[in-house]
This record gives C-alpha cells, sequence and structure tokens, in this order.
C-alpha cells in the first residue's frame, strides 16, 4: 500500500465562499460538544436513548464511507493508526486500539461526548460505537456489534475521562464476561 495519508487536520479545506470544510467529497461541521450533548440532555430519557442510538446509527451509515476510503487508502495493517489520527484531528479525543481476531477493543481518553455530557447514568459516546461499527465491519467484511462498556460521563463507573468499547462480530445477548481493560 502507498505510504499514510495526511492527517485530517491537514486535509480539511475551509470554503468560507460556500461556508463549507471539506475533505474531498465529504463535508464536516465543526460544532461545540456542549451544544450538541446539550441538546440530548434536554430530552427524556427514552427519547434520548432512541436519539442517540439513531445518531450512532448514522454515524455507522455516512462515516462507512471515510473508513472505506481510507481502507482502500492504507489498508486493512494500517486502517487502525489512520483512525486514531482522524479522530484526534476531529476532537474526537485520544483512541487506542487492541485487536484480537474476533474482537476489538478500543479505549478513547477525553471523548467529547462524554465531555459535553457532565454525568449520565448510561453511555452516551454513540457517535464513537457508530465509528467503530463501521472499523470492525470494514476489517471483518461482516455485520458486527459494538458496546460501550463505560463512558467517562458516568461519574464513579467512569475512569478518569476514559471510555471503553468493545467490538465482535457476534455478541451474546448476554455477555458472560465484563468489560476487560485495554
Amino acid at each position: 500500500m502507498s505510504q499514510a495519508p495526511r492527517p485530517l487536520h491537514k486535509r480539511l479545506a475551509f470554503d468560507l465562499s460556500e461556508g463549507q470544510v471539506l475533505d474531498g467529497p465529504r463535508r464536516y461541521l465543526i460544532m461545540r460538544a456542549d451544544v450538541l450533548m446539550g441538546a440530548f440532555a434536554k430530552l427524556d430519557p427514552e427519547p434520548r436513548r432512541l436519539a442517540l442510538q439513531a445518531l450512532g446509527a448514522s454515524v455507522t451509515d455516512h462515516g462507512s464511507d471515510s473508513v472505506r476510503a481510507y481502507l482502500t487508502e492504507v489498508g486493512a495493517d494500517a486502517l487502525l493508526q489512520t483512525m486514531v489520527t482522524a479522530s484526534a484531528s476531529l476532537g474526537w479525543g485520544v483512541w487506542s486500539f487492541r485487536r484480537l481476531p474476533d474482537q476489538l477493543w478500543l479505549e478513547v481518553r477525553n471523548s467529547p461526548f462524554a465531555a459535553g455530557t457532565p454525568n449520565s447514568t448510561d453511555p452516551v459516546c454513540t457517535p464513537i460505537v457508530g465509528m467503530l461499527r463501521a472499523v470492525a465491519q470494514a476489517l471483518w467484511s461482516e455485520p458486527a456489534d459494538v458496546v460501550e462498556w463505560v463512558c467517562a460521563c458516568q461519574g464513579q463507573a467512569g475512569v478518569e475521562g476514559i471510555c471503553r468499547f468493545q467490538a465482535r462480530t457476534r455478541l451474546p445477548k448476554s455477555p458472560s464476561t465484563g468489560p476487560q481493560t485495554l
């Protein structure tokens, strides 16, 4: 494969005459995390859960385009490092992967979604869940299930600004093992 692409933050084109930020054909939006997550905080619990799930599903659907472009450009071996760099470029925190044959673990320090949510009993990083699903599906060429085991916004349940995720090709209905540390 060719060399690693330029970091996303160096590729973004700020087209001021059209009021847009682009990476090739993909348009991005710069928004404060507290504004985005504050909208979800104004919803009752069940509509909030559904809206967050919809956001994660949308990230999977549309983020898959970026993941496929990266996969074509850098190959499977460099995809995870490319995602680490791209996530940092977009302000999605500091990502760290651990890859196993049937699992992909992701640890995120300083998630903007958790940071934009003062506290919650439930994980809120569904955009990261959606992107991890897109990455796992690209690597495995089959559907993947993703769980956020712990979110930094969960107060004592959160671990000093760390969120932990797991992707599997087939996630059991009732996981027999609890969260693992990266």
